[in-house]
């Protein structure tokens, strides 16, 4: 039997834009899932949704890189805002801003930071472009006069707590080094950078106390440094061997007792995970041989690390199963290693999207799968699963409408008053791409009967 459930409740709001390019009659009403849909007016264009987080009073913010012909710039930054209503507005697009370098943190009651690259449109005549920027703004969209950090640069991390503490790592055409800049949550300015490690691929990380870690590749190693609260940077601990690092993408992660979870990878060849435990030893653990694609962002590692609001640990991925299909994966990581995965979807071609935490305990994941029909051969659904309390994942949800296609790359947070898991689809619309939302049932609901089996 199938855990796939389709959700087919009516859309003809979010659909509008597809329903009248396509030429598409309305779905039926869903039977199985109490989910929603929600409409995203003015989204065309869309390229890579970016980022969707919610601030502790249930205001949302979705980002994502976007072009349309014909539009001065041709690339640009799209918003949407969601109130706690469930109703989404479209704020100005982000200025002066490379599109594709934004990366947008919300914190504190309705606190947000920009971190990115100046765009050619934003920099005034004699001004140096290519700098790396921030700006302070509010969970509404809107953003103050940005704040330049370095010239010249090419690829940046960065990371939030949500007392406004934050890190930001970055690399230039001028230099070899790894830049780190931090920022007390008390402040409002970053202390002066310092050239931390010799790396082309980075990861940052606070938590909720205020320590720090950079986390670097370093000739065939893995490395990292840490910053305790209030104190100074460590020198580098070198841990894991591997052939080669070369593209290879790293993420990382604090843990509530303070341990350090990083994850190394890159698509079609192995991926895992690295744990500091409370004696502050290393210990890595490689994953899958040739880890799957991917569409957790352009600067994270194929395999995500999170952690849910009791503290345990995770990390999903995308991987195989024994008959070699793609499947999307997950596995707990305890104080030294991680547990035996387990499968989530059954889709065949399955490629992790986002994953999300809420409360109580409860955990978000989604996808992307090929779900051909013969007059729809190259048709794609969006995914999502949702564990609420500290049980078992539920049903697989079918977040699209058979008629329509989506394109990789779904974002999914939870509403944190409601418990709602929000999840921003990108669509296809004729021969672009816009977005809407689907809205599952709260986190604290019963639990679906159905669950995921242990790898095979």
């Amino acid at each position: 039997m199938s855990t796939e459930t389709t959700l087919l409740r009516p859309a003809q709001r979010w659909l509008a834009p597809a329903l009248l390019v396509l030429g598409l009659s309305s779905p039926p009403a869903a039977t199985a899932a109490a989910w929603r849909l929600e409409p995203i007016g003015g989204s065309e264009g869309v390229q890579a949704l970016h980022d969707l987080a919610f601030d502790t009073q249930g205001r949302g913010l979705l980002s994502w890189n976007a072009a349309l012909r014909g539009r001065v710039p041709p690339a640009f930054g799209g918003l949407a805002s969601r109130d706690p209503a469930g109703g989404w507005q479209r704020p100005p697009d982000l200025a002066g801003v490379e599109p594709a370098s934004a990366q947008i943190h919300l914190y504190g009651q309705q606190r947000a930071l920009l971190v990115g690259r100046e765009s050619e449109y934003g920099a005034p005549p004699g001004v140096p472009r290519r700098r790396l920027v921030t700006a302070d703004g509010q969970s509404d969209g809107g953003f103050g006069p940005l704040r330049t950090l370095d010239d010249f640069t090419v690829a940046a991390w960065s990371a939030v707590n949500r007392s406004g503490d934050a890190v930001v790592a970055w690399t230039g055409e001028r230099s070899p080094f790894v830049r780190v800049a931090f920022r007390a949550g008390t402040r409002l300015a970053f202390g002066s950078p310092r050239d931390l490690a010799i790396a082309s691929s980075a990861a940052v990380a606070v938590s909720p106390r205020g320590d720090a870690v950079l986390a670097f590749t370093t000739g065939k190693r893995l490395a990292a440094r840490v910053r305790p609260a209030g104190g100074v940077w460590g020198e580098t601990i070198q841990f894991g061997r591997f052939v080669s690092t070369k593209d290879m993408l790293l993420s990382a992660l604090f843990t509530r007792d303070r341990r350090i979870v990083v994850t190394w990878g890159s698509a079609r060849r192995s991926c895992g995970v690295a744990v500091r435990d409370g004696t502050e030893r290393w210990g890595v653990q490689r994953l899958e041989r040739r880890c799957g694609t991917s569409a957790v962002g352009s600067r994270s590692a194929p395999v995500v690390p999170f952690a849910d609001s009791g503290g345990a640990t995770y990390a999903a991925w995308t991987g195989r199963n024994r008959r070699g299909r793609s499947v999307v994966k997950l596995a707990r990581i305890d104080s030294t290693r991680a547990r035996r995965a387990t499968i989530l979807s059954r889709q065949s071609g399955a490629t992790l999207d986002d994953v999300a935490t809420g409360p109580g305990r409860a955990l978000a994941v989604t996808w992307t799968a090929p779900r051909p029909t013969p007059a729809k051969p190259y048709t794609m659904a969006s995914f999502a699963t949702v564990r609420r309390g500290n049980g078992r994942f539920g049903q697989a949800q079918r977040l699209s409408p058979a008629s329509i296609t989506v394109a990789h790359g779904s974002r999914v947070a939870f509403q944190p008053l409601t418990g709602e898991p929000v999840v921003a689809v990108p669509y296809a619309v004729g021969f672009t791409v816009a977005v809407g939302a689907a809205v599952g049932p709260p986190a604290t609901a019963p639990p679906p009967v159905a669950s995921p089996a242990p790898q095979p």
